[in-house]
């Protein structure tokens, strides 16, 4: 195995995940990308619009960013193959177009207890699973 991507929402979350998948792309020998994907133009909250300014944008980009770093660093010090990409729009479609870039053999992603709006919605992880075409290994939120 070349790459594993691991999708992270920079929570606890997906803390779990992180850690699962950079342990894998170790045993593995592979490349362990970690990426975290967002909406930068707007901000929908029940069924209102909010346009953020380009500045706002840039500042908000720049704070996932070193979140991002910062989880990185962290897990380079258990393997030294980790990378990470801020990717703008939907995960599920920056995450199949990343398969196709980089020939990712695996995404893994981390999920959490089902509320009544997933339920409703379907997760993060149930997109993704929908629009790779490669193996999708879930993990579990720890207790």
């Amino acid at each position: 195995m070349r790459t594993l991507i691991i999708a992270t929402d920079l929570g606890q979350a997906s803390r779990n995940a992180v850690t699962q998948g950079v342990a894998l792309a170790r045993d593995l020998n592979a490349e362990a990308l970690l990426v975290h994907a967002w909406q930068p133009t707007q901000i929908t909250v029940m069924d209102a619009t909010i346009m953020l300014s380009a500045e706002r944008v840039a500042g908000h980009a720049n704070d996932l960013r070193r979140q991002l770093d910062a989880i990185a660093d962290q897990q380079r010090e258990r393997w030294p193959k980790v990378s990470a990409r801020l990717l703008d729009g939907d995960i599920e479609e920056v995450i199949a177009a990343l398969v196709t870039e980089t020939g990712a053999e695996m995404v893994v992603v981390g999920t959490s207890l089902p509320r009544l709006v997933t339920r409703i919605l379907g997760s993060e992880a149930q997109k993704i699973i929908r629009a790779v075409r490669c193996p999708v290994l879930v993990v579990h939120e720890q207790d």
